[in-house]
């Protein structure tokens, strides 16, 4: 018979993964070292006090404290992407431990869903049907390994 493998769980976990880091790498290039640039770009300041000044119901703050705030968001935002991965990746690598592993996944697909606001959908779906494979799929025992041969 032959051993029993988790190839399903591996490749969909795999995908999953590979979409976030590309995600992940691509957000915090910008937010750490690209979106900078805006405000150093004074026509692009200028446009967005001109936005700002024509809604006067917003909120009391200069145009280049909302660019601020914005940066430092998207800074955050990035690092909570990067912890995400990192925990996604060793959720992956600890597979062998089919409990821990897909706790870690059903958390993963948790805060994946609810922190991109749903847009990663194919991410937070493959983490919770791995999840959920590893809850439900379990090792045959060695009695029944043995009995199985013995037939």
């Amino acid at each position: 018979m032959k051993p029993f493998n988790r190839k399903v769980e591996k490749v969909l976990a795999w995908i999953a993964n590979i979409i976030l880091i590309v995600l992940t790498g691509v957000l915090a290039y910008g937010s750490f070292f690209k979106i900078s640039v805006l405000k150093d770009n004074q026509e692009f300041l200028n446009l967005f006090k001109q936005e700002i000044a024509k809604n006067p119901n917003g909120v009391n703050l200069s145009a280049e404290q909302i660019l601020d705030y914005t940066i430092q968001g998207l800074k955050m935002y990035s690092v909570l992407l990067i912890v995400l991965v990192v925990v996604a990746l060793l959720a992956t690598f600890l597979m062998k431990k089919r409990i821990l592993s897909a706790i870690l996944f059903l958390l993963l697909a948790i805060v994946v869903a609810v922190s991109t606001v749903g847009l990663l959908v194919p991410v937070y779906i493959f983490y919770f049907i791995v999840a959920i494979m590893l809850f439900v799929r379990k090792e045959r025992s060695e009695q029944y390994q043995e009995t199985v041969n013995y037939l």
